[in-house]
């Protein structure tokens, strides 16, 4: 078991402890059964008590057939199947200029930007690496991804962390092979497909649909990549490459691939592939 405690807010911790206490208070209170001292005793003991349950309120228990995630005392369970891996965005507090992470499950359905469940966030240095000694828990945290072979989004983060633990490091992602013949050239990686007018389209409707959270997330990214790299065969100009790459990169990133050289050759692999299952 994982406890997640560390990774709450204190704001958080202390805000549920204290909004219980007040209304303990207020109802202690108003009924007189005890004074105001005595009322403000009272409170301070649930806060009191809420600090020391905390470790218990937060915790993320594997075994082989999911994960259960426990906030608040309240448990949610999840399906190995509908576990993708592990989101982590990096961000800075605007008031005192400190840099976090956020960690969330990344689920398979619905799609989204992270897919599942908050489990906290810690902060990190100004160079968004690991701060201090990093809590064993984390550790944990990451090796229940690396046992179950499932992606975190940034994998030199969580290995520096299992490394300071003495924990084994996330398998590296598997290598993406173009065919024997090589990859398709575009004519024929594009050949039949809509033109890019109506394609632009369509993936303005589809676009939405995601956002209704319709599982079409993958194909979305496909078919940018794609249209992106078309555009640029058009008009050969240097923002459209640019353009272009970035969408690549985006899909290969979903995909959990690594691409040696340009990783436009994937999206074309990879848009032919599609064509080919699915004329």
């Amino acid at each position: 078991m994982v406890r997640l405690w560390f990774m709450q807010q204190r704001g958080e911790l202390a805000g549920i402890g204290s909004m219980v206490g007040l209304v303990a208070a207020a109802v202690l209170t108003e009924a007189g059964t005890v004074g105001g001292g005595a009322a403000f005793l009272v409170m301070a003991a649930i806060v009191f008590v809420a600090a020391l349950a905390a470790p218990h309120a937060y915790w993320l228990r594997a075994d082989e057939d999911g994960l259960t995630l426990v906030r608040l005392l309240v448990p949610r369970r999840y399906a190995w199947a509908d576990v993708r891996g592990l989101a982590m965005e990096l961000g800075r507090d605007e008031e005192n200029d400190r840099h976090h992470l956020t960690l969330r499950l990344r689920l398979a359905e619905p799609p989204g930007r992270f897919w599942g469940p908050r489990l906290g966030r810690i902060d990190v240095t100004d160079e968004d690496t690991p701060e201090g000694v990093p809590p064993r828990a984390l550790a944990e945290l990451f090796a229940v991804f690396v046992e179950q072979k499932l992606p975190v989004d940034l994998p030199e983060f969580a290995n520096e962390v299992l490394r300071v633990r003495g924990l084994p490091q996330l398998p590296p992602l598997p290598l993406w092979a173009p065919p024997v013949e090589g990859a398709p050239d575009p004519e024929l990686a594009y050949a039949d497909a809509p033109g890019i007018e109506e394609e632009r389209q369509d993936l303005v409707a589809l676009g939405k649909a995601v956002k209704r959270r319709v599982r079409l997330g993958r194909e979305h990214l496909l078919r940018r990549a794609a249209l992106a790299d078309r555009v640029f065969l058009r008009d050969g100009d240097g923002l459209a490459l640019a353009i272009a790459l970035g969408e690549a990169e985006r899909l290969v990133e979903h995909d959990r691939v690594r691409v040696e050289g340009d990783q436009r050759h994937y999206v074309r692999q990879q848009y032919l592939s599609r064509r080919t299952l699915s004329p």
